[in-house]
C-alpha cells in the first residue's frame, strides 16, 4: 500500500524568526545567497522544533517513523547552521564592518558551541576538545518537550538551545549591522 507521507509540525513563529533575522545578508551579499540559505535553515528548524518524545515515533507511512526523518535532517540542520557561522566567522574577520566586536565574539563563540556536536555528527569522532569525554556518534532522542542528543554519560545537548543560540547570535549581528544607522532628529 503506497501512503503518502504526513509533513512534521510546522512553526510558523519560529520561521519568521529565521526570516527576520536573515535579512542583515542582503546588505553583505547582493544576490541574496546567504539569506535564502538561512532562511532554509529556518525552514527546517521550524520543523524539528516540536518535536518531542511523543512524536518521535509516530509512523509516516512507507514503514517510516518520524525519527527516520528528524534522524537526517537534525544532522544537516545542525552541519549548515556550523558552516554558515564558520562562514560568518570568517566573513567578519575579512571585513569588519559586517558587525562590531561584540556581535564578532557572539559568532565566533556560537561556532565553538556548535563544533561540539558537528565534529562527531559529521567525522563520527568527538571533538577534539572532548576527545576522552564524549562518544563518537551522540545519540540522537527526544524529552517531552525538545529534540537531543546525548554527547557523553553525563550530558544531553539539546535542540532548542542550539537553535535559539543560532536566532540570538543572528540578531545580535543584525542589531550590530544596524547600530549608528538611525538619525535622531
Amino acid at each position: 500500500m503506497n501512503r503518502e507521507l504526513q509533513a512534521l509540525p510546522f512553526n510558523h513563529e519560529r520561521y519568521s524568526q529565521w526570516v527576520e533575522s536573515s535579512m542583515v545578508w542582503l546588505k553583505h551579499d547582493n544576490e541574496g545567497i546567504t539569506m535564502t540559505r538561512i532562511q532554509g535553515l529556518g525552514i527546517i528548524d521550524a520543523e524539528l522544533y516540536s518535536i518531542n518524545k511523543n512524536l518521535i515515533n509516530s509512523p509516516l507511512g512507507n514503514d517510516l517513523i518520524v525519527y527516520d526523518i528528524v534522524n537526517i535532517k537534525s544532522y544537516l540542520w545542525v552541519l549548515g547552521v556550523y558552516e554558515f557561522f564558520r562562514m560568518a566567522d570568517q566573513k567578519i574577520r575579512e571585513n569588519p564592518e559586517i558587525a562590531n566586536s561584540n556581535a564578532s565574539e557572539i559568532i565566533n563563540n556560537v561556532k565553538k558551541e556548535f563544533a561540539r556536536i558537528r565534529v562527531p555528527l559529521a567525522k563520527l569522532e568527538p571533538a577534539h576538545k572532548y576527545k576522552n569525554v564524549d562518544y563518537s556518534v551522540p545519540r540522537l532522542g527526544a524529552s517531552d518537550e525538545q529534540l537531543g542528543w546525548q554527547i557523553n554519560d553525563n550530558e544531553i545537548i539539546y535542540y532548542r538551545y542550539l537553535s535559539d543560540l543560532a536566532l540570538s547570535a543572528l540578531n545580535q549581528l543584525r542589531i550590530s549591522n544596524y547600530e549608528g544607522t538611525i538619525v535622531v532628529i
